[in-house]
C-alpha cells in the first residue's frame, strides 16, 4: 500500500523511521510496521493513498462522511426575564 505521510513539524527534511522527508511529506510504498506505528504515536498525518484513489470522488477515506443533522432552531427572538 502507499501512504502519505505529513510531519507534525512543517518544513521538515530528513530521514525518519527509515522513511525520507521533504518539506515535511513523504510518499512510500509499503513501509515497515513499526514505522507506521511511530508516525501515529506521534502526530504524524497517514494517508493510504490506495484507498483514496478507490474513493467515490468527493470523497476521502481518512474523513468520515457529513451526518444529517435536524436544521438549527431560529434564534431572532430575544429571550426576556430574570436570567434564571
Amino acid at each position: 500500500m502507499e501512504y502519505r505521510i505529513t510531519a507534525p513539524v512543517h518544513g521538515h527534511s530528513g530521514v525518519v523511521a527509515g522513511i525520507t522527508f521533504a518539506d515535511g511529506v513523504a510518499t512510500c510504498c509499503d513501509p515497515p510496521l513499526g514505522a507506521l506505528e511511530y508516525f501515529r504515536r506521534h502526530g504524524y498525518e497517514l494517508v493510504c493513498l490506495d484507498a483514496v484513489e478507490a474513493a467515490p470522488i468527493g470523497f476521502t477515506a481518512d474523513v468520515p462522511p457529513a451526518e444529517d443533522k435536524p436544521a438549527a432552531r431560529s434564534r431572532s427572538k430575544q429571550r426576556t426575564g430574570d436570567g434564571g
